[in-house]
């Protein structure tokens, strides 16, 4: 029977590179041709996403910034957009400030010429990070500008303790959903990502489901703390095997990671 495959990327469908492995193209056309729906679900943000389907040859539907939005890279349709309230937002950032962090902004831009990242005064990501994301900054508009259009926080290069101290103030305060990842693979230290209360990669996919019609019951591949939730909610768990997934969920199947083309191995655990 036709299954929903949810996805991870980075680390899971392509490895730091992000180059898919031919293997892992050839898994995707096999489960497509077999009548499964792929859907890809990541923290990254649409434009980057767009960026690297292109270099890629991909055009699949996709969750970003961990279940915030989500848009159909075949037809462009956007079928999900959940942004921060704007007073919550403030009292966010006011939050986070007292703790010396100043998050980079990824806003919902809608399409438009710009850029879909603005950046407070003073950012304090690592500042490789800041480099990376430069050609997507739109250096016109400020957090007071996009107040009702903040879609995550994003701070990289963090020391561990003040990553979950933060993580902890924002929860009790209910103020979002902050997720810590360390070691991250690309900067160091830790990252801190802040989602709107109630987001997750699950509640992206849920809004996809109702999109589509469908049941909500799925397939999903999945290696970092952004997929726990995910995991633990699919009918078919497969986590990237010595992964964060792999050891703080319990997957129904571990594959290899992408330097040796685990993915390839998804069709024959889902059919």
């Amino acid at each position: 029977m036709p299954k929903l495959v949810v996805t991870d990327l980075d680390r899971t469908f392509w490895g730091l590179d992000c180059v898919a492995p031919a293997a892992h193209l050839e898994a995707l056309a096999k489960l497509e041709a077999a009548g499964h729906v792929v859907l890809a679900a990541t923290g990254r943000r649409l434009r980057n996403i767009a960026r690297l389907f292109d270099m890629n040859g991909l055009l699949l539907p996709a969750v970003a910034l961990d279940g915030s939005i989500g848009m159909d890279f075949a037809t462009k349709e956007r079928f999900h957009r959940i942004a921060f309230d704007p007073t919550a937002l403030w009292e966010l950032l006011a939050t986070l400030d007292t703790h010396g962090i100043r998050p980079c902004l990824y806003i919902d831009d809608r399409g438009e010429p710009g850029g879909d990242v603005v950046l407070p005064e003073n950012p304090t990501s690592e500042p490789t990070h800041l480099e990376f994301l430069e050609e997507d900054v739109n250096h016109a508009l400020s957090p007071a500008d996009v107040e009702a259009d903040v879609l995550e926080l994003v701070l990289t290069g963090m020391t561990s303790d003040l990553a979950h101290l933060a993580a902890k103030e924002v929860h009790s305060k209910s103020l979002g959903i902050a997720r810590v990842d360390e070691p991250d693979p690309l900067y160091g230290g830790s990252r801190l990502t802040v989602s709107p209360p109630g987001i997750s990669k699950v509640s992206g996919v849920e809004a996809f489901c109702r999109w589509q019609g469908h049941d909500v019951d799925f397939a999903a591949i999945g290696d970092g703390v952004n997929d726990l939730e995910l995991l633990e909610a699919a009918s078919i768990s497969i986590a990237i095997a010595n992964s964060h997934a792999s050891q703080a969920a319990t997957p129904h199947h571990t594959i290899p990671p992408p330097e040796q083309s685990g993915w390839a191995t998804v069709p024959s655990l889902v059919s």
